[in-house]
């Protein structure tokens, strides 16, 4: 049963891509708001760099959260906030190489979200506030990635840097969404199912695809994804619409029943035998939340889903004229049908004894 669970969380975690991290972050966090530090903003031209890491120089942080973050790094698109602790508990230079490979994609990939909300956000978008988090000492990080923190403005990143490169551009689209945008999204089914489409769908995501899928998922579970129809050898990773399709198709066939997740309400629920549908659209998980973004978008027109953002779960429904019963049925089937059309299945079998 230990070994099953294992394998049903690292599932979770790889199919749902989760918001806030591998697939599971909360997009908001009780974290006390503290002013934004003088380090958000560009350093002075007179500020003595300590280290060069690719194009980015590391200077000393002479704002606010000096003492836990010592040293930052500017990019056109987001200012990085250096923990002390985490540069002793990876080491200095393996904690410079792995930030090295995600500033060689960050502002590429984050000027394709803003280019994918064109007309939705403003022209001239601030940079956003990283601060990296490795050590864990925030409760979250036990189960997330990365997070967005709207009450304090920023993205924290939880365990690896390679768990960065799968969630950071999930979490930028929530910055741009929460913070930027005039029409906000709120918490729920809107925000995570924009932020999966925006950065998996729309955007290249290069931070993300320069994973290496062996180092990223092991060699069993890109077996398991083959054999379920969801890997694409071109991409070199799982597609993730087949993903998202195939996840959906496996809590309505009951593979999850019983199992908790990280909804995209951001409370942990379960599916039972009797219920695989959610009861309302906030207790879907991502992967499901995407999927029934794409029937909408496919259904109903893609303006008419992104131009309703700012619609709490409970309302979506009503926007197209149906309970969210009949909502949830008819996209359910809808996504079985996709299944079929693309001859994808998830099944355990395959990964039980691993």
């Amino acid at each position: 049963m230990k070994k099953t669970m294992a394998i049903l969380t690292g599932v979770l975690l790889l199919l749902s891509l989760t918001a806030c991290g591998p697939k599971g972050e909360p997009a908001v966090q009780q974290e006390t708001a503290a002013p934004i530090p003088a380090a958000t903003k560009a350093p002075k031209a007179e500020t003595q760099a300590v280290r060069q890491v690719g194009a980015y120089a590391v200077v000393v942080n002479e704002g606010s959260r000096k003492d836990t973050y010592p040293y930052m790094v500017q990019t056109e698109h987001s200012t990085w906030l250096l923990a002390k602790d985490d540069l002793t508990l990876m080491g200095e230079e393996t904690f410079y190489a792995g930030l090295a490979d995600i500033l060689q994609y960050v502002d590429a990939d984050m000027a394709d979200a803003q280019k994918a909300l064109a007309g939705r956000i403003p022209a001239q978008i601030p940079p956003v506030e990283i601060r990296t988090d490795f050590c864990g000492k925030a409760e979250i990080s036990q189960s997330t990635g990365a997070y967005y923190n709207s009450l304090a403005n920023m993205i924290k990143l939880f365990h690896s840097w390679e768990m960065a490169r799968e969630s950071l551009l999930h979490e930028y689209v929530h910055y741009l969404t929460f913070h930027c945008a005039e029409k906000k999204t709120v918490i729920g089914f809107y925000t995570e199912a924009v932020a999966e489409y925006v950065s998996r769908i729309l955007c290249e995501n290069r931070m993300m695809r320069s994973m290496d899928p062996a180092q990223a998922y092991g060699p069993e579970m890109v077996a398991a994804m083959r054999a379920w129809g969801v890997w694409d050898e071109t991409l070199g990773g799982p597609d993730y619409i087949k993903s998202a399709l195939c996840e959906s198709d496996a809590f309505a066939r009951g593979l999850y029943d019983d199992v908790s997740y990280l909804c995209v309400g951001q409370f942990m629920f379960s599916r039972k035998a009797d219920r695989r549908l959610p009861e309302h659209l906030d207790q879907l998980c991502y992967g499901e939340a995407a999927s029934l973004a794409l029937y909408l978008m496919e259904t109903y027109g893609v303006d008419t889903f992104l131009d309703n953002w700012d619609l709490p779960g409970d309302k979506v429904a009503e926007l197209y004229g149906l309970s969210e019963t009949e909502l949830l049925t008819a996209w359910s089937e809808w996504n079985a049908e996709q299944c079929e059309k693309l001859g994808i299945r998830m099944e355990f079998a395959a990964i039980r004894e691993y």
